[in-house]
């Protein structure tokens, strides 16, 4: 494959930010080592562009490294970081989308563009395996392709694993100071069993089962040490501010690296570096953050990467106290991060582990990657925030600076089995969950934590989905499927399709897991429509379960303004779900009936206003549904069941309620009044 890299800088590049290579660091230019003192009165102003303040590469030389994840305003970019890593550009989707078919335009010419601007510029790759972004045939899922079986053929799926990781390292390795090896492989976190934690069910799990993160870096660590190349190969994952989850990365690093003691030269460890994303917001546990790099400092020989930060604000507007806020994180993260630094500066006494430190940005973005989440250091326009005093300067701006409380949104409509979330209204996310089931050993295989299911869905019956929402950033919308009550418990079934059903914001979308991803524009209130059919076959962990709306790319920015779901038929539709509003007032039947043997049925049905009814409808034994006009008769000897329910205009249904028929002796004269119970099972 050709060789040429437009931003290779030869074959004696920089390269390395690890401890042993801090001493070089320091002869790179003569700028200040440190942030300068600022008294704490002496702060500089914010609302200025980035060349009015110290370069974060250069406050933090005697740290850690101080570079970016993905794209960001060019001239910022250049002047605050020293290290640049490809959002997207190297991922397998956009490096090898078809087999044995290598694709690094996109890649090259990302990291051309910043070298051209600084020679000196140090690259990171990420990443090499993942379940997401990247082509299912690599993993031999079906259909069949390429001459693959299409079955999660354990040896196909390992050959694939493995050309990739040599294409891709053998494109760039020479040039990288460190790759995302494997990136987000833990599941639901187990710690007592890391193994068990990366049953995600997608990906490369469901061919090579838990053993694929360690094949991953076994094919790595042969291609970066048959070349001699200095590539730190890296674990990144993000919610590791989280102890559970952070016990299983670091029970999962310990044994493997335990596994392969003396595998590597120079007694490398398998893993070398672990990352730490930091996709935090304003409730985010600083006091976690550092119990989990204490963790990690345990593993003796890896170190610690903190990256892709960003701490994400409630949408809408930027408010003075927000901003505050948001400076108060960010100086209390980086009082941590100088803490454990590896570099000659920190001088506690702590470990000292964090190489690398990288936000996923430089200035605030309306759409994109937390957009309108105001998550970056400088603004829309460019001008300084809190933010960036708060990580350059974090002890002055702690002494100087308090958190400000900021009163709650106020109570949102409640509808039982409907969960909402709003960061805008202090919410830690977006979004919703409504719940369909309440017992996880039946379809649809799904639980809540209070008991209460919006509406229980019927096998063979169909669904329409409509979600009402405004976007303030984040413009792609995604319908999954959850197991839980939670924001994280999707099914396996959903992570393995989640990204293959793509639509349009006109478009109604026939399948779930259903990824709205056109036709959105910020501040733009839309109408996304979902209609389903559910068979009732599906099993545990499958195409099914509670129904979650989520942000496209982990958005948060945005509101959820309605939400309804039909039941969808050919005698009418029926309205079971209606949030904010709440479903009205189901319409309410009386029954009468008077005869001998035989008797004359009457239904008798109001709407509750400002509906008006529908139409009444009943059958019998189960049969079809006969629209309600005028009285019939029936048998009852012939022991028939009845079974009717009303409509209103709005579609909401009356609970279906039952009669059954008994022979018996003389005239009877009966009325059965809505309120009186049904036979219904």
């Amino acid at each position: 494959m050709p060789n040429f890299k437009p931003f290779r800088r030869g074959s004696g590049s920089t390269r390395g930010v690890a401890a042993s290579a801090l001493v070089c660091l320091m002869a790179v230019g003569a700028a200040t080592a440190a942030p300068p003192a600022a008294a704490a009165a002496e702060l500089p102003p914010t609302g200025q562009t980035y060349e009015h303040y110290t370069p974060l590469k250069e406050a933090y030389r005697d740290y850690f490294s101080f570079g970016i994840f993905g794209a960001g305003e060019i001239d910022g970019l250049i002047y605050n970081y020293e290290s640049y890593t490809p959002g997207n550009e190297m991922k397998p989707e956009s490096t090898q989308a078809v087999k044995g078919e290598f694709t690094f335009e996109a890649a090259d010419a990302a990291m051309a563009r910043y070298a051209e601007r600084n020679p000196d510029l140090k690259f990171y790759g990420h990443t090499l395996a993942w379940h997401s972004q990247t082509p299912t045939w690599m993993w031999d899922a079906p259909p069949a392709r390429y001459d693959q079986p299409g079955t999660f053929d354990a040896e196909v799926a390992l050959d694939n694993m493995n050309a990739h990781i040599e294409g891709v390292l053998g494109r760039y390795g020479g040039d990288l100071v460190a790759i995302d090896v494997v990136n987000e492989a833990v599941g639901t976190a187990d710690p007592a069993d890391w193994r068990a934690s990366l049953a995600k069910g997608e990906g490369w799990y469901q061919a090579l089962g838990s053993d694929w993160v360690e094949l991953a870096f076994l094919k790595a660590a042969a291609v970066v040490d048959a070349a001699g190349w200095d590539v730190k190969l890296i674990y990144n994952d993000f919610g590791l501010d989280s102890p559970a989850k952070a016990r299983v990365v670091y029970e999962m690093v310990k044994d493997i690296n335990e596994r392969y003691e003396g595998v590597r030269p120079n007694g490398k460890p398998l893993i070398e570096v672990i990352g730490m994303q930091g996709h935090y917001n304003l409730d985010t546990d600083v006091a976690a953050v550092e119990s989990n790099i204490e963790l990690f400092a345990l593993l003796g020989d890896v170190e610690v990467n903190v990256t892709e930060m960003d701490i994400a604000l409630p949408p809408g507007t930027l408010t003075p106290e927000n901003e505050n806020n948001q400076g108060m994180k960010y100086a209390e993260l980086f009082q941590v991060y100088r803490d454990y630094a590896a570099g000659p500066a920190n001088t506690t006494g702590n470990p000292q582990v964090i190489t690398a430190v990288k936000l996923a940005g430089v200035r605030d973005v309306r759409t994109g990657w937390k957009g309108g989440e105001f998550a970056m250091p400088y603004d829309y326009d460019g001008n300084a925030k809190d933010a960036l005093l708060g990580i350059l300067y974090p002890a002055e701006f702690l002494a100087t600076h308090d958190y400000i409380e900021i009163p709650g949104g106020g109570e949102r409509p409640s509808i039982p089995g409907v969960h909402v979330y709003d960061t805008g209204l202090g919410d830690s996310w977006s979004g919703a969950n409504i719940i369909l089931g309440d017992d996880a050993s039946v379809w649809p295989w799904s639980t809540t934590d209070d008991g209460e299911v919006a509406f229980s869905p019927e096998p063979g019956a169909t669904y329409r989905l409509t979600v009402n929402y405004t976007a303030k950033g984040t413009t792609s919308i995604r319908v999954r499927w959850i197991g839980d009550n939670t924001n994280g418990g999707y099914t396996s079934g959903d992570g393995a399709a989640v990204n293959d059903h793509q639509y349009g914001a006109d478009e109604v979308a026939e399948f779930v897991p259903a990824y709205f991803n056109s036709g959105m524009v910020n501040m733009g209130s839309y109408d996304l429509v979902t209609e389903i059919t559910l068979d009732g076959s599906q099993p545990a962990d499958a195409l099914v379960g509670n129904l979650a709306v989520r942000g496209g790319a982990g958005g948060n920015a945005f509101s959820i303004n309605s939400i309804k779901v039909e039941q969808v038929s050919g005698d009418g539709d029926r309205l079971l779900v209606d949030w904010p509003n709440g479903a009205p007032d189901a319409p309410n039947t009386t029954l009468h009936y008077q005869g001998n043997n035989w008797v004359t049925v009457a239904l008798d049905a109001e709407a509750a206003a400002p509906a008006t009814l529908a139409r009444t409808e009943y059958r019998i034994d189960g049969g079809d549904w006969v629209t309600y006009t005028e009285p019939f008769t029936l048998k009852r000897s012939d022991r028939q069941t009845l079974t009717y329910r009303s409509v209103d205009s709005f579609g909401t249904a009356e609970p279906d309620r039952c009669v059954t028929f008994a022979p018996g002796n003389g005239r009877v004269d009966v009325e059965v009044e809505p309120d009186t119970e049904s036979l219904c099972v």
